[in-house]
């Protein structure tokens, strides 16, 4: 019994190394590189995000710098349509024949037309 008691055991501990290094060879043949390779992905798809997260920041803020240079044409064109008109109704209610405004006049209209341009870069210019 002796003898089979001691076969038992030599068994018992091959079938134990045998799991013990099977169990190796799986973590660091499949487990391991999984593992690796998911965290990688990870980190890819959070850099990814984060890339894509800038673009549409830029895209915002170049949206936004657009909008405000068309704003302030706008507003720019306003004044000036609005200080030729003005002219115009000056030049006929003065019933000027070569268009030209008396000098108090045209000071005051052209003080008006910067100070609506002025107002224009106020609201919609450069920060």
């Amino acid at each position: 019994m002796n003898k089979a008691f001691k076969i038992v055991l030599m068994v018992c501990a091959i079938v134990l190394v045998l799991a013990v290094s099977g169990s190796m060879i799986y973590y660091f043949a499949f487990a391991k590189p999984a593992n690796e390779r998911a965290e990688l992905e990870w980190e890819k798809e959070k850099l990814e995000k984060e890339q894509t997260e800038k673009e549409e920041e830029e895209r915002k803020e170049a949206y936004k710098e657009l909008e405000r240079e068309i704003n302030l044409q706008n507003c720019l064109d306003g004044a000036y349509e609005n200080y030729i008109d003005a002219w115009d109704e000056q030049v006929k209610r003065l019933d000027s024949k070569d268009g030209f405004l008396p000098g108090v006049t045209a000071d005051k209209l052209n003080e008006s037309h910067e100070k609506a341009r002025e107002e224009c870069f106020k609201r919609y210019g450069p920060e």
